[in-house]
C-alpha cells in the first residue's frame, strides 16, 4: 500500500486528464480493472461530464523584470485545478483577487479547483504573500479544455450470490495522500485479499474521480443499482487519526449495526456521526435519491493538513493502513459468513453431551451467556444479530454454533439483505 501511494501521490491527477488515467493504468497493473469510460459532454442525470483539462506552464512574474514569483513546476498546487489559460499582464489588486491562500495553515500550499466555474487562479502559501511587493505582474496559464472521457476502474471479485458490495475510493486531487490515495490503496490490497478466499457477495471495488465519476457510472449501469446491497467509502485511512463512522442515510441498518460492532470490540477509541456529517464525499450519490443504496463512510478525518500541500507521505504510515484494511475485511468477513440459526430441538440442550459446554478458562464471555444464546436460536436472529446482542465475538460465535449445526440442533438460513430490508 505505501509503495502504490509513493508511485501515485505527485501525479497531475485532476478529474479528467492525463494524470488520472496513468494513475488507473498503474492501479491496472496490480488488480484486474475494468474501464468504464463516458465522454465529455455526456449528461448523467443532472449533471454533464466535464472536458479534459491539461495545464503545462503556469506562474506569475513580476512585469519588467520577468522574475518569476510562483511557478506551478514547484508544485502541482500552485494552479488551481480546471483554471482557464491566461497570459495578461495586471495591477497587483487584480492579480491578489486571483490567489487562494489558507491562512490557518500559512506554510501550506493550498488545495483549489474550479471544476465547474470558468475562472483561472493560483494557490499560494499564506506567509509568502508579502513577497508580493510590485505594482505590476503578469500571470501565465498554458491550460488546454479539449473533448476526454471520464474513467472509472472497477474490480469485481464474483461472490455465490450477485447480491453485491460496493467499495469506493476517489482516485482525484492531485499531489496528495490521505485525501484519498489511502483510500484507493486500501481498496486495491481488500481487492487482492477478496479474490484469494470464497465470498458469499460480490465485491465491486470502484477507483473513480470524486462525485461526478460515481454519477457517471450508476446513471450508465442503472441496472446495477437493485443488486447492491451495501456501499462503504473509503477516505483518509493513513494519518494517526482515530477512526470516524459515518452512517448510512437509514442509520440503523444492518450495515451500520455491523461497522459500530467491528469498531467497538476493536477496542481502541473511535467516533461516530450520522449521514453527511462527519465528511461529505460519494455516499451522497450511492445513498442519495433516486439510487438509495445504505451506504457508510470510514475515515480518519478530520486532519490539520486537508487539501493542503503538507498531505504528503509523511503524514501517513504502513501501520495505519493496515489497520483500516483489517478493520474493513472484519466488517466484510461478517457480512459474508452471518446466517440466521433456527432451532431444530426442544427444551434445553444438553450441553455437554453434545460437547457444547464451554469451560469458564476457555471463554470466560460464552461461559455466561450459553444459555442466552440458545434462547435466541428461534429463527428470529442471525449470527451477528446475536454477537452483537450479547456482546460476543462473532467468529468464535460462529465455531460454537457450527457445533450446533454438526449435531443437527439447528439448520442455516442465508439472509436477503434486499428482501429483509436492512
Amino acid at each position: 500500500m505505501m509503495q502504490c501511494i509513493e508511485d501515485l501521490w505527485f501525479q497531475r491527477r485532476d478529474l479528467v486528464s492525463d494524470g488520472f488515467d496513468a494513475s488507473l493504468d498503474y492501479l491496472g497493473k496490480l488488480i484486474p480493472l475494468e474501464i468504464h469510460a463516458v465522454p465529455s459532454g455526456t449528461q448523467c442525470w443532472t449533471w454533464t461530464v466535464p472536458e479534459k483539462w491539461s495545464v503545462g506552464e503556469a506562474y506569475i512574474e513580476e512585469a519588467g523584470s520577468g522574475r518569476r514569483v510562483l511557478d506551478v513546476a514547484d508544485h502541482p498546487l500552485h494552479v488551481v485545478s480546471y483554471s482557464l489559460p491566461v497570459d495578461k499582464e495586471l495591477p497587483r489588486e487584480e492579480l491578489l483577487r486571483h490567489i487562494i491562500t489558507n491562512p490557518a495553515r500559512p506554510h501550506a500550499i493550498p488545495f483549489g479547483y474550479k471544476y465547474y466555474e470558468r475562472d483561472w487562479g493560483f494557490c499560494l502559501q499564506h506567509d509568502r504573500l508579502g513577497e508580493f511587493t510590485k505594482d505590476r505582474y503578469r500571470a501565465v496559464i498554458r491550460s488546454s479544455f479539449e473533448k476526454g472521457t471520464l474513467k472509472v476502474g472497477c474490480c469485481t471479485i464474483p461472490g455465490e450470490t450477485e447480491e453485491t458490495v460496493a467499495l469506493i475510493a476517489h482516485l482525484c486531487h492531485p499531489a496528495m495522500v490521505n485525501d484519498d490515495l489511502c483510500g484507493v490503496a486500501v481498496g486495491a490490497k481488500l481487492a487482492q485479499e477478496l479474490a484469494q478466499r470464497k465470498n458469499r457477495y460480490t465485491y465491486k471495488i470502484f477507483f473513480l474521480p470524486e462525485t461526478i465519476g460515481s454519477i457517471a457510472y450508476l446513471s450508465t449501469h442503472e441496472e446495477i443499482i437493485p443488486r447492491v446491497s451495501y456501499g462503504i467509502f473509503l477516505e483518509m485511512l493513513g494519518n494517526d487519526n482515530i477512526h470516524a463512522l459515518q452512517l448510512t442515510r437509514q442509520g440503523n441498518t444492518r450495515w451500520d449495526r455491523i461497522a459500530r460492532y467491528v469498531l467497538r470490540r476493536k477496542g481502541t477509541e473511535f467516533r461516530e456521526g450520522p449521514f453527511r456529517m462527519v465528511v461529505g464525499n460519494d455516499e451522497m450519490v450511492w445513498n442519495g435519491p433516486g439510487v438509495d443504496i445504505p451506504t457508510i463512510s470510514i475515515s480518519r478525518f478530520p486532519y490539520p493538513e486537508y487539501h493542503t500541500s503538507d498531505d504528503t507521505p509523511a503524514i501517513i504510515s504502513a501501520e495505519r493502513l493496515r489497520e483500516s484494511k483489517e478493520l474493513v475485511m472484519t466488517m466484510l468477513h461478517i457480512l459474508d459468513n452471518d446466517y440466521v440459526p433456527t432451532r431444530t430441538f426442544k427444551g434445553p440442550v444438553f450441553l455437554s453431551g453434545y460437547g457444547l459446554w464451554v469451560k469458564l478458562e476457555e471463554n470466560r464471555e460464552l461461559n455466561r451467556k450459553m444459555e442466552q444464546v440458545m434462547l435466541r436460536l428461534e429463527g428470529r436472529c442471525s449470527v451477528f444479530d446475536i454477537a452483537d446482542e450479547l456482546d460476543l465475538d462473532f467468529d468464535y460465535l460462529l465455531g460454537y454454533l457450527d457445533t450446533y449445526y454438526r449435531n443437527g440442533l439447528i439448520t442455516k438460513r442465508q439472509l436477503n439483505t434486499k428482501k429483509c430490508g436492512t
